[in-house]
């Protein structure tokens, strides 16, 4: 089998050492035939990086390493010097002083590897960096090209500290405008990121920059689409589906349940898988299908602090779909006026589901089972702190699918004891669904049905755990109700209802009927049967 490309960013080295390469180049080759100004946002872990790479080495060493590829019969251009800047160098800073050191550091290497002199004598401060590079590129005439990766790296790295933020913003104006007035000397400039933030002028000026993060000819520019993964990776997935003792379409199956779903496109008509999961799913398939995003592209340190204190304040919200415009998917926006949903959708915790008729309105919902693990683990960090396992000596998984069902009942009741009094959530039957819900799906509790339908009524949740099937029942008990009345209530519709007896009859069914009490803060009557 050919080699995968996992870890491997630089297009040169991946080709030179023959990895698979999902050919990407029919669509760069629309992209960048013309001059332009070109931003294009898509989540971490995604392959921004390697589309810069591809670019770079199109405009740097010709067709040299795209032998084979779609552009080698159509790229007539000749080459040209490449800036290429990684903004992640000046990500990790204290100061505004450090980081505006970081900057004039990563912008005079780049240049230099791109065969420029950018003279260091005199420069205070990110302005003085854009004279001297408006300067530099004024005295040349070769139309160089000009990649900008991950170019909100810094903003992102202060989203918890306003003032920094606004004082990284600030510089960055300067060389962005910099750029705006030099924009007609560049054969090229790609820049890549994941949120698009106001005040920077990289996103204002007519005719300055085409944003293609959402136009549908390009809604499959980065990511894997199935018909991709079906052509280059034949042979690693018919491998994985030996290995997990699955067909190729099982094994397909799967993958599209827990890695595909992501939607890039204002029509909503095309979406692709995780590229960072799906090569190491295909890695290490005797790992099963695991939850490869959240621990790398889903974690940025600091922007997910940020979605913790400003997007997940009511963990109702959990896997509901919910309404966004295009003008707030589209607009760029300040720190303060940074919407939840829209820089949910920018950093792959959401993505398009669907658009209404006229493109104004679109549902946004999680892309995939990955993703929508990752989530209700980060809703649980904020209901029960990081060690929500260890109040109950071991996951959700576990615990249903090794214990005795009163002993469930009493390790859940530790869970609920560990939320902090002064912002209790569960106030009604719903929430409390919605917090079992998020437990047993961040814990590892796959297809968890949520009030499944049957020919009666629907139940409160449904679901698998090892070679138990689980059907509970749920009631809230509030002060002054009859609690032997409400669970004597839950266990009838159990009986009466039927739930659960159509699905996975080869499994011992454990139905559980449970009462909360709102003043307990906790299940003070179960029937387990």
């Amino acid at each position: 089998m050919a080699s995968l490309p996992l870890g491997f960013s630089d297009f040169s080295v991946l080709r030179s050492r023959s990895k698979i390469y999902v050919d990407k180049t029919c669509l760069i080759n629309e992209l960048v035939r013309d001059d332009g100004f070109y931003f294009l946002s898509r989540p971490r872990r995604f392959g921004k990086t390697l589309l810069v790479s591809t670019v770079e080495s199109l405009f740097k060493d010709g067709l040299r390493y795209f032998k084979g590829l779609a552009i080698a019969d159509h790229w007539h251009d000749k080459t040209y010097p490449v800036i290429r800047m990684d903004f992640t160098a000046c990500r990790i800073f204290q100061s505004i002083e450090e980081f505006k050191a970081k900057f004039e550091n990563m912008v005079f290497s780049a240049s230099e590897s791109a065969g420029f002199t950018l003279p260091k004598i005199g420069i205070r401060g990110i302005g003085s960096v854009a004279d001297a590079f408006e300067k530099m590129l004024k005295n040349d005439a070769s139309s160089p090209v000009l990649l900008m990766d991950e170019y909100d790296a810094p903003l992102n790295s202060c989203l918890h500290s306003p003032k920094l933020f606004e004082e990284v913003q600030a510089e960055l104006f300067s060389f962005y405008d910099c750029l705006k007035r030099l924009s007609s000397r560049f054969r090229l400039i790609l820049v890549t990121g994941i949120c698009r933030y106001k005040n920077l002028g990289i996103f204002s000026g007519v005719n300055f920059m085409t944003d293609i993060s959402m136009r549908p000819e390009y809604g499959t520019l980065l990511g894997y689409t199935e018909d991709e993964l079906r052509t280059f990776f034949c042979q690693h997935i018919e491998h994985a589906a030996g290995v997990l003792n699955l067909s190729v379409d099982e094994c397909m199956q799967q993958l599209a349940y827990y890695y595909d779903g992501y939607c890039f496109d204002k029509k909503a008509s095309k979406h692709v898988y995780t590229p960072w999961s799906v090569l190491n799913f295909l890695s290490y398939p005797e790992d099963g299908f695991q939850n490869y995003w959240y621990d790398s592209a889903g974690r940025p340190s600091v922007l997910l602090n940020y979605i913790k204190s400003h997007s997940l304040k009511d963990p109702k919200a959990y896997g509901v779909n919910q309404i966004i415009s295009s003008d707030e998917l589209n607009s760029s926006q300040d720190l303060a006026d940074i919407g939840d949903l829209s820089l949910l959708v920018q950093a792959g915790y959401l993505t398009i589901k669907s658009v209404e008729p006229g493109g104004e309105v679109f549902t946004v919902n999680y892309p995939n089972a990955e993703v929508s693990c990752s989530m209700s683990k980060l809703y649980a960090e904020q209901l029960f702190g990081k060690n929500a396992d260890s109040m109950v000596e071991t996951s959700s998984l576990g615990l249903f699918m090794n214990f005795a069902p009163n002993e469930i009942v009493r390790r859940l009741n530790l869970l609920f004891k560990s939320i902090d009094y002064v912002r209790y959530p569960v106030n009604d039957e719903a929430s409390l669904r919605c917090f079992l819900q998020i437990y047993l799906t961040g814990g590892g509790v796959n297809e968890l049905n949520i009030e499944r339908h049957n020919a009666f009524r629907r139940s409160d949740l449904e679901f698998k755990a090892g070679n138990r099937y689980f059907v509970i029942e749920l009631k809230y008990a509030r002060a002054g109700d009859d609690v032997k009345k409400l669970l004597m209530s839950a266990k009838e519709q159990l009986i009466k209802r039927q739930y659960g007896e159509q699905t996975h009859p080869e499994l011992t069914h454990v139905r559980m009927a449970l009462v909360f009490s709102k003043q307990e803060r906790q299940f003070i009557a179960d029937q387990i049967f």
